[in-house]
């Protein structure tokens, strides 16, 4: 997992400063339970084709109320975006880790795959957010997800 993450870094750190691009997401989420949360989350990508970008990002995610402690993910991604017709689709996989402020030992592989579309610099997408819980005996949580975000 360093070794991802670290390849990751590099392959963003290597990417000229005017291909960079900063982004800002909200991502509410609506899992099993009842539990109603929501993530904001900012990062860069950066083009290393006309239509792939690589990136990563950090956030946060919190139920309504804050009755827990906060979950930080930390996440890789990659976008791919084309042009069909007048539309603009694209298709994001991130993949990271997300800590427990609340318990360390409690973090959760991330894993999040997307489809959307691109109005200028504003985006919207559905997903599914899969989390793989780390704690022994926790196994994993999974729901759909919506992204609405704003690339600078």
């Amino acid at each position: 997992m360093k070794k991802a993450i670290l390849l990751a870094t590099l392959g963003v750190a290597s990417l000229s400063a005017s291909a960079i691009t900063p982004f800002l997401e909200f991502q509410p989420v609506i899992a099993g339970d009842h539990y109603t949360a929501f993530n904001f989350q900012g990062g860069i990508t950066g083009k290393v084709h006309p239509n792939i970008a690589l990136g990563a990002g950090v956030g946060i995610t919190e139920k309504w109320n804050f009755d827990q402690g906060p979950l930080i993910p930390i996440f890789g991604r990659a976008e791919f975006s084309g042009r069909l017709g007048s539309l603009t689709p694209f298709f994001s996989f991130d993949v990271g880790y997300e800590i427990n402020t609340e318990n360390t030992d409690y973090g959760a592989v991330l894993v999040n795959p997307m489809v959307g579309l691109k109005f200028g610099n504003w985006y919207g997408g559905i997903g599914y957010l899969g989390h793989c819980w780390t704690q022994s005996g926790s196994g994993s949580t999974n729901c759909f997800n919506m992204k609405i975000g704003y690339n600078f």
